[in-house]
């Protein structure tokens, strides 16, 4: 067991490092948002290549009447001309022209870092002033900078932005509430050229749908657990504290694995007193290790084992296990809210939500209706990332699911690339389409889709090719990219908070482990399980018989 501990515990600790060091960081995301990475130290596929990787969600064609962008000009007199597209997505925001050929830093009074400056929308008000959410904040432009919009009460993230039927209004979703954001009453100015002072921002919390009671995933409750979120604040810092001793037990442990080769390599040399010194470093160690592993090994043991349950195959059944969720303050929609949209054919707002589509009235007063589940598209539980409107009663939404077509009246819903019907059978969270993004105002207004990992591609052919073929936007994609990527966005940095949900879940080990990366978690989990167990049971044992003979000492003296 002595050398199962030794040799195992070794090759685990670096990796042990490297969960703890970035659990920390993702327990505190707020303290990293400015923080960015190179993604020329991550492994190829994170690198800016056709616009993958979610650095173009989707775009909007300004009109003539744009209060906030005029003829917009660099130091060097170069101007955008023509008609101007704002386009938008996980690198900040970019102005640049319909046919994509000069491109332009449009992140003026944005905070610094990726993780700030990841856009879920931008639009445009009827007076032509710009709205934009992004991840933690609403912003408008005032026609130089972003200015930020503070909602009131508000600690959620930004889940979306949105406008009523006549563009007068703006709602931002959260993932939490909705937000209405008008001029005060008798301010006879648009909404964009109000000041901070004179509007009115309006939170509305969507009522529970009639028989509804709200559930939430076994996953997420042993995630909650696993972050310390579950106790609040106290808990992150519990298991903050946790991840440190973890840390201690790893560096202790590779010392106590390298010094003894130390001690021989002096001994051979003579050198005593550098024996000796080693010799106290290797007693220390050996205490603190010791001492920190056997005390916290219920601790440890609790990190370690909620860790392996967050990825396959032991999040299927958590995932799939629903239990009854607490509701604070009267909001069942706590975390749920996705995406929003006004549906003129219908009179109401259509809401994403991660258990399914919503029907909510104008006013968000009424019990919100569930569509049902046949009669809307399925949603990956990555979230909607595509929700666009393409004829008066017809919607485009995707997600890491796919593509689809939805008729929200009928609830008719087709694969948007072959045009059957949608296939509900599959378990699969992620399909082979992993829509990221989408944009119609390029190319003379053709539909461009952003896959996750290929990156843009022109709708129209993939359409084709799979009606030929019968297989995936993936599987067919065009070897010619429709649009040149430009220099100023490959250069796009990663929030170091990405980095660090890469490294823990292992995705950035896939180029290295292929298949079997999916499963890096839970091996690792279980075998750093095992070693912790090992240690302690070394140790037990030792102090057993430490005790037992000491009571044979005490026997032989009396």
């Amino acid at each position: 067991m002595k050398k199962y501990h030794r040799w195992f515990g070794l090759v685990l600790s670096v990796f042990m490092l490297v969960f703890c060091v970035s659990g920390i960081i993702l327990n505190h995301r707020s303290l990293f948002r400015s923080c960015e990475v190179s993604r020329g130290w991550m492994p190829t596929s994170y690198h800016i290549r056709n616009f993958n990787n979610g650095i173009i969600k989707g775009t909007l064609s300004l009109r003539d009447d744009s209060c906030a962008v005029g003829n917009y000009s660099l130091g060097d007199g170069s101007t955008v001309g023509g008609s101007k597209v704002i386009a938008f997505g996980g690198a900040g925001v970019w102005l640049t022209d319909s046919r994509a050929k000069q491109w332009f830093d449009y992140n003026q009074g944005l905070p610094e870092g990726a993780d700030n400056r990841n856009i879920r929308n931008i639009v445009q008000t009827q007076d032509g002033s710009l709205w934009m959410a992004a991840q933690y904040d609403v912003y408008h432009h005032d026609g130089k900078r972003w200015q930020r919009v503070e909602l009131p009460g508000n600690e959620a993230r930004i889940s979306d932005i949105a406008l009523n039927g006549d563009s007068t209004q703006v709602v931002a979703l959260t993932r939490d509430a909705a937000y209405v954001i008008l001029p005060s009453v008798g301010q006879n100015v648009g909404l964009g050229r109000a000041k901070d002072c004179s509007r009115q921002i309006k939170m509305k919390v969507l009522a529970a749908p009639n028989g509804y009671k709200p559930e939430t995933t076994l996953f997420k409750t042993v995630w909650k657990l696993h972050s310390g979120e579950f106790f609040g604040l106290p808990g992150k810092l519990v298991v903050d504290a946790i991840a440190v001793v973890l840390i201690v037990l790893s560096l202790t442990g590779i010392i106590l694995f390298i010094l003894p080769y130390g001690i021989r390599s002096q001994k051979r040399k003579g050198k005593k007193e550098v024996i000796k010194k080693m010799g106290k470093q290797m007693v220390w160690n050996q205490k603190w290790h010791n001492k920190i592993g056997y005390a916290t090994i219920i601790l440890t043991l609790w990190l370690s084992v909620t860790g392996m349950c967050l990825r396959p195959p032991l999040m299927i059944p958590l995932v799939l296990t629903k239990t009854p969720q607490s509701v604070e303050n009267g909001n069942v929609w706590q975390d749920k809210l996705r995406g929003i949209r006004w549906d003129e054919a219908q009179g109401c707002w259509l809401v994403s939500t991660s258990e399914g589509f919503l029907k909510v009235d104008a006013d968000f007063q009424k019990a919100p209706v569930f569509f049902d589940k046949d009669k809307a598209p399925v949603i990956s539980p990555m979230g909607i990332t595509v929700f666009e409107r393409i004829k008066a009663d017809e919607w485009l939404v995707g997600s890491f699911s796919g593509l689809y077509r939805w008729n929200a009246q009928t609830g008719r819903v087709v694969d948007a690339f072959t045009g059957k019907p949608e296939d509900k059978k599959t378990m699969r969270p992620v399909s082979n389409s992993l829509v990221s993004g989408y944009s119609g105002d390029f190319l003379g207004g053709k539909s461009l889709i952003f896959d996750y990992a290929k990156g843009a591609q022109e709708m129209g052919k993939l359409m084709s090719e799979s009606a030929m073929s019968d297989k995936s936007m993936s599987d067919n994609a065009t070897e010619t990219a429709p649009l040149v990527m430009p220099e100023i966005l490959s250069h796009a940095k990663m929030s170091l908070w990405n980095v660090a949900l890469e490294l823990h879940v292992g995705r950035c080990y896939t180029p290295f482990l292929g298949p079997i990366s999916d499963l890096f978690v839970f091996l690792s989990g279980l075998l750093i399980s095992l070693v912790l167990l090992s240690g302690f049971i070394i140790l037990h044992r030792q102090k057993r018989k430490r005790k037992q003979h000491a009571q044979r000492n005490v026997a032989k003296e009396s």
